[in-house]
């Protein structure tokens, strides 16, 4: 057997398989569109299955019978039992030998999808085009890739055709329908998430289809038809889906609003724009129209809406209708109010009450409106939605009460979201909900002083934020056991008190916060399966837990508590944890050594404990980590060599420590480096002259401000393997920046900085500085710097505070810092520096109440704002002839002799030319063609000396 021979039987032996893997679940039940499987074709299936003579992966393993169904007269059939293994195809099947009895032309395999069985490579069988019986045909799911096969246009009697990919979405394209034009009996059609964007005819091709009733082309990276479908076919459409396509252009131009048996349109994220069409009420059968998200949809809702009786499902997210929110559900049809079941308005800009009226739609189910300007109270007609499940009316400027009398006829809600509102929720304490709520959005609601009675009887309940909700009380012993199957908690910024409990019995939690209350006590033994805990900015106590049973914990969050004792041992056991954050607490002792490459953290913070020894070793093996905090504790020693292989290392605080030695030159790798802070050792040595190395600080065509992390706790698949986004845990660090140290939070993650001040550092400042255009604040203070301050320096216009005060820098104070316009603090205080103080708009407004503190300590400065004015032979600013300038001088000398020597040379050639005629005529003849290239090179040699020499003299 050939290659492609065997391809083709291994595709049918997929497609048959996947028949008999759906069969076993259910029965085809496609009657609606024509479609049955007779007795005799599943026969032919279980025939074909036992002619495949080995089977090593018992893919087709069944031992079930065909069982007759009767259904319009159609004999239907479905194998029972085991069905074949879903698993990846991908391992050998022997072909075998395929009985006699299958008869492709009778064939109509019901393929069910769902089945991962295509395999990478594996094309969609072209051969399925000869089947030419077959009136039912489900590709989707099978993982196929390459080309639609143009040959299922000759499948003339097919009435349902699904090639779907939707979950392997672009791996599968079409270049050409035109074979569709072919299939005039198809009455459903679905092709999501193929790739047809190079079919510019597609609305043209599928309006030949006059018996379609379904139509699915989602995500199929459309754009609108050209040319444009100005009449449609489609006179029995009952689903239309274009959703995830670009049809950038106005709403009410497409082709669709003329086709009148709609019943669903879904065109979300499709980039339209404008208003709604009046001809959308010539579509009275619609049920259920879907526009949300990346649609620009503006206005109201047109009258002729009042036309769609039938409306039951209106879904408008993300859009820009604006408008207030009574009259836009004024427009809503009456004649449908006992109808309709889901209305979401969520972020469409409206204003206004809510609607008293609300509970006349007695069918409602969804009421979404979250994310507009809402205000007002809500009504108490809410609560006669006896059927209502979803309430969305977060983040708006809701006010007044949320009663029993909102919520006590409320028995089928789920999911109750009122947060980020102004509400304020008031139920007795003996008060019994009568819902079983799945998740409860509340955060920065009213539900105090009392711990919230809403939560009693919730057992099932597995997402809760009743975040900064005023609840001053202790948590209750059955809080813990009504939420022990939630797997997200979140009580932060509250005023709780009382001690956690030893041991939670929950099992599925996955995030607990309770940070900023008032809970004293320990840290409960923690949960298996959990994943981020914080209990940061309470009152604990105890110890670290000696043994951590967590194997999934990513985040253990628990600066500012009263923490005592040694890090355990047994943190080195969680091999998940990213996220570690101690800081302030009373730790001492050193840290354990881990073994290499048990931990894959990305970051640690330590800041203001009492922790000691030398660099942590086991950091080493840390490759992932980007932000290393230990300000404030007692480490000492060297600084590693190694260091240098943190490459993913962004921000670096070693501050205040005991730290001896010099800083090693490989920190200079750590080209992602973007704070660094050694301020406050016994740190000696010379600063590493190969600065421009550190590209973070050196951005090239961006803005500076805005590099560096999206927040020290997001981790992404670059620097994490996985994606897994932290939120900031609002642990405030202290910056030294403008001569005091100030709080910041989310805001570190755009500072960039060099901090080496009171150490023991010698040498001369880099002149590579320069380079670091990024950096916002650079200081090196109480040092024992020598030499000139680098003119470079001025070219960091990112620049907000610069301070070498207290070294031994001598030398002019160079012109180009008044270049730095973003400068808010400078300190040269302390220093040897003379000659005249520069000026500039800039400088000039610096420590206005006292100027001279900027310079004060160097006896040989002169001008303004000192008291000593500089003599008529002092150097003038602006020209200055120094050491550090000598470049550029020589670079204009050079360009100026080259300039002079050719007009010298050329008035000698002049000079001989009048008294030698036979010169002259010669010299004439080459001259027209030497003239416009000789007028060039002047011409732009005179620029390019003028551009620096302009360049030069302005720093």
């Amino acid at each position: 057997m050939d290659a492609s021979a065997a391809s083709m039987l291994w595709t049918l032996i997929i497609i048959l398989a996947a028949a008999a893997a759906a069969s076993s679940v259910h029965p085809p039940q496609q009657q609606s569109y024509g479609v049955g499987c007779i007795a005799a074709e599943w026969a032919a299936l279980l025939s074909f299955k036992e002619g495949v003579m080995a089977d090593p992966l018992r893919l087709l393993k069944t031992h079930g019978t065909v069982q007759e169904t009767a259904a319009g007269g159609t004999a239907s059939g479905a194998a029972t039992g085991p069905a074949m293994s879903s698993s990846s195809t991908s391992a050998t099947l022997s072909t075998g030998m395929i009985s006699a009895k299958l008869d492709r032309t009778t064939l109509t395999p019901c393929v069910d999808s769902g089945n991962n069985l295509g395999g990478s490579g594996i094309a969609m069988p072209s051969f399925l085009g000869s089947l030419e019986s077959l009136v039912y045909l489900n590709l989707s799911c099978i993982n196929f890739f390459g080309e639609v096969p143009p040959q299922l246009g000759n499948l003339s009697r097919l009435s349902y055709l699904d090639v779907g990919s939707m979950y392997y979405s672009g791996q599968v394209f079409s270049s050409d329908l035109s074979w569709l034009g072919r299939l005039s009996s198809l009455k459903y059609l679905d092709m999501s998430g193929v790739n047809l964007s190079t079919v510019s005819d597609w609305a043209h091709v599928v309006n030949m289809l006059p018996n379609l009733r379904v139509l699915n082309l989602e995500l199929c990276q459309l754009t609108r038809s050209n040319p444009p479908l100005l009449h449609s076919n489609l006179t029995v459409l009952e689903k239309l889906v274009l959703s995830a396509n670009n049809f950038y252009g106005p709403l009410a131009t497409d082709w669709f609003w003329g086709i009148s048996t709609l019943k669903t349109l879904e065109l979300e994220f499709c980039s339209l724009y404008g208003p709604l069409p009046d001809s959308l009420g010539n579509m009275t059968a619609l049920q259920v129209l879907v526009m949300q998200d990346s649609n620009n949809i503006t206005g109201m809702f047109p009258p002729t809406l009042k036309n769609l009786c039938n409306l039951q499902e209106v879904v408008f997210t993300q859009t820009n209708l604006g408008g207030d929110i009574t009259e836009q559900m004024e427009r809503l049809p009456k004649c449908a109010w006992d109808k309709l079941q889901a209305i979401n308005l969520d972020a469409t800009n409206m204003t206004g009450n809510i609607p008293v009226w609300l509970g006349n739609m007695t069918n409602l189910t969804d009421f979404s409106v979250s994310g507009n300007q809402l205000s007002g109270p809500v009504p108490l007609g809410l609560g006669a939605l006896t059927k209502l499940t979803v309430l969305y009316l977060g983040q708006n400027n809701l006010t007044g009460i949320i009663s029993e009398d909102h919520l006590a006829n409320l028995r089928n809600m789920v999911i109750l979201d009122l947060s980020y509102t102004y509400l304020k929720v008031v139920v007795g304490s003996t008060w019994t909900p009568p819902f079983k709520l799945i998740r409860a959005q509340l955060a920065s609601c009213q539900l105090g002083p009392g711990f919230p009675a809403l939560f009693k009887h919730q057992k099932g309940i597995n997402y809760i934020d009743v975040s900064n909700a005023g609840i001053a009380d202790a948590i209750p012993s059955w809080f813990w056991d009504e939420i022990s199957y939630a797997f997200y908690v979140d009580m932060s910024h509250n005023q709780i008190d009382g001690e956690l409990p030893a041991k939670l019995e929950a099992k599925t939690w996955q995030e607990l916060h309770l940070n900023s209350n008032q809970l004293k006590g320990s840290i409960p033994k923690l949960l298996r399966n959990i994943t981020k805990l914080d209990i940061s900015r309470n009152s604990l106590s105890a110890p670290l837990p000696s043994d951590f049973q967590a194997p999934e914990l990513a985040a253990l969050v628990l600066f500012s508590n009263h923490i005592p004792g040694s890090v355990p041992l047994s943190i080195c056991d969680l091999q998940s944890l990213a996220i570690l954050d101690l800081s302030n607490n009373l730790l001492v002792g050193e840290l354990p050594q881990c073994r290499v490459a048990s931990l894959g953290i990305s970051t640690l913070l330590l800041e203001n404990n009492s922790l000691s020894g030398e660099f942590p070793s086991f950091l080493r093996s840390c490759t992932k980590i980007t932000f290393l905090d230990l300000v404030r504790n007692n480490f000492h020693g060297s600084l590693p060599k190694w260091i240098g292989d943190l490459s993913s290392l962004v921000i670096f605080r070693l501050r205040s420590n005991m730290f001896s030695g010099q800083i090693p030159s490989e920190i200079t790798e750590l080209e992602d480096l973007q704070y660094l802070d050694l301020a406050k050792n016994n740190i000696s040595g010379i600063i590493p002259q190969s600065l421009a190395t550190l590209k973070r600080m050196s951005p090239e065509n961006q803005d500076p401000r805005q590099t560096g992390l999206n927040g020290p706790f997001v981790q992404t698949s670059e620097r994490f393997g996985e994606v897994m986004e932290f939120e900031w845990y609002d642990d405030s660090l202290f910056v030294a920046i403008k001569g005091r140290e100030l709080p910041y939070s989310s805001q570190l993650k755009y500072m960039v900085s060099i901090d080496l001040s009171s150490n023991n550092l010698v040498g001369n400042l880099p002149e590579e500085v320069g380079s670091l255009i990024g950096l916002i604040n650079l200081n090196l203070s109480f040092n024992q710097l020598t030499g000139n301050i680098p003119y470079q320096i001025g070219v960091l216009q990112s620049l907000e505070s610069l301070d070498l005060s207290h070294n031994q820098l001598s030398g002019e104070i160079p012109q180009t810092l008044s270049n730095l316009t973003s400068l808010g603090e400078l300190n040269l205080s302390y220093n040897n520096l003379s000659g005249r103080i520069p000026s500039g708009p800039q400088l000039n407004t610096l420590h206005t109440d006292d100027p001279a503190s900027m310079y004060i300590g160097n006896t040989g400065l002169c001008g303004h704002p000192l008291p000593n004015n500089c003599s008529e032979n002092e150097t003038p600013h602006g020209h200055p002839i120094r050491e550090g300038n000598n470049g550029w001088l020589t670079e204009m000398s050079f360009t100026l002799g080259i300039i002079v020597g050719f007009l010298l040379g050329l008035w000698l050639v002049f000079c001989a030319l009048l008294f030698k005629k036979t010169w002259r005529i010669a010299y004439f003849r080459l001259f027209d063609n030497l003239y416009d290239r000789a007028y060039v090179f002047v011409v732009v040699s005179w620029a390019l000396w003028f551009r620096k020499a302009s360049a030069s003299s302005s720093t």
